[in-house]
């Protein structure tokens, strides 16, 4: 994937260096045809004309090889493309694979939707797949959509984002969400980055010390060591793209602030703070080109997967694709509980202490809890006081 990423932005490049020397030719002939006709209405040289046409014939020859160059490189991202993604995706698809679960993917698709400010087809979408969209939803995701695209436009307007949070403190500080502080410092950076250095001290001395000051509330953590790396700030309030703070200056963080908003907010709706659709299917993205290999040495060795519903390899997802705030154990098939807890043996496999301790006796009845015995998902050998708690 990384390859492919980095050829698309070389053909960009290409395209763009192709497309500025051919409008350069372009404009060269376009030029010269307009001082042949100014010359028309004088006396007319065979000489103009004829570097007219040979212009216009070198911008048409250029434009050309301009075309044909490019149409020669998107061919080869192309095969390239394909050669990557061939996957034959027969091995792994599974028609029945929704149908008992129709009624929460379509929740799903409804709520990425609104997540994503596309209201009118989120209406569509309810009335198609006989979903309820409750009006008061809408009108909700229709705020939070606002107040981000406020931050995300040009202006960078934070004037309803830190309203909702100072409405909403008492709740967001529950969560442990410090959106309120995040909203303070962007407004901050934001007044001395437009110079305004006397109206963004004033800003600090009005919102800084309820998180770091005295009157902090003990349910709010202090963030006194990053007010007082703000305040140094005024030292190069003339030169901030040359100083140790112009990494705080970069348009990254109004998105950044604009993604803290949209995740606090749905997060105090009871929602998760990412897309479930979208965590779905770039975590079924990366999992594919694996389980279609796997697959298919199974089946090329006449191999089948013994365990249902489950991956024969373990899919290496970033850490905000990873939640395992449940753990079933693939033996049992039971969540775990405070009196049968997740079980991590030496080889790195996980399973509920109850499970464990089977294994540990075998199929002896009355046999003694203390023998070594084999991984159930793999070759590796433990014993019970090998094994250690793990917590999620």
């Amino acid at each position: 994937m990384d390859s492919l990423i980095r050829d698309c932005n070389k053909l960009a490049k290409h395209q763009s260096a192709s497309t500025q020397k051919a409008l350069a030719s372009i404009d060269a002939a376009i030029m010269q045809l307009e001082t042949a006709r100014a010359g028309l209405s004088g006396n007319t040289r065979t000489d103009d004309i004829s570097r007219a046409k040979a212009q216009v014939e070198r911008a048409q020859l250029l434009v050309s090889e301009q075309t044909k160059e490019l149409y020669t490189n998107v061919a080869k991202y192309g095969k390239h493309v394909e050669k990557v993604f061939k996957l034959d995706l027969g091995v792994v698809a599974e028609s029945q694979a929704f149908e008992d679960k129709r009624s929460v993917l379509a929740q799903a698709i409804l709520l990425h939707f609104l997540r994503e400010g596309d209201f009118e087809a989120a209406a569509s979408f309810a009335r198609e797949a006989q979903l309820e969209l409750p009006h008061e939803t809408q009108v909700q995701f229709e705020e939070m959509y606002r107040t981000v695209s406020a931050v995300r436009g040009a202006m960078h307007d934070l004037t309803a984002a830190l309203e909702w949070a100072v409405e909403h403190r008492e709740a967001l500080e529950a969560h442990g969400i410090l959106l309120e502080f995040s909203l303070h410092r962007l407004r901050f950076l934001q007044l001395v980055e437009q110079g305004s250095a006397s109206k963004a001290l004033a800003y600090a001395r009005e919102w800084f010390p309820r998180f770091g000051g005295a009157s902090r509330p003990e349910a709010v953590p202090s963030q006194l060591d990053e007010i007082e790396h703000l305040m140094g700030i005024f030292i190069y309030a003339r030169r901030l793209n040359e100083s140790p703070y112009a990494m705080l200056f970069t348009e990254r963080r109004w998105e950044d602030g604009a993604h803290a908003f949209a995740s606090a907010f749905c997060t105090l709706l009871g929602l998760s703070s990412a897309s479930p659709l979208s965590v779905t299917i770039g975590a079924g993205a990366r999992a594919l080109p694996i389980v279609c290999k796997v697959s298919g040495l199974l089946r090329d060795k006449k191999v089948e997967w013994s365990q249902q519903n489950e991956l024969a390899v373990e899919v290496p997802l970033p850490d905000d694709m990873r939640f395992h705030s449940v753990f079933a154990c693939p033996v049992s098939k039971e969540q775990a509980t405070a009196e049968n807890p997740p079980m991590m043996m030496p080889c790195g496999h996980v399973v509920c202490k109850a499970s464990l301790d089977k294994l540990a006796r075998g199929v002896r009845p009355g046999a003694v809890a203390s023998g070594r015995f084999k991984c159930p998902y793999c070759p590796g050998m433990s014993s019970l006081t090998d094994a250690k708690r793990v917590y999620f």
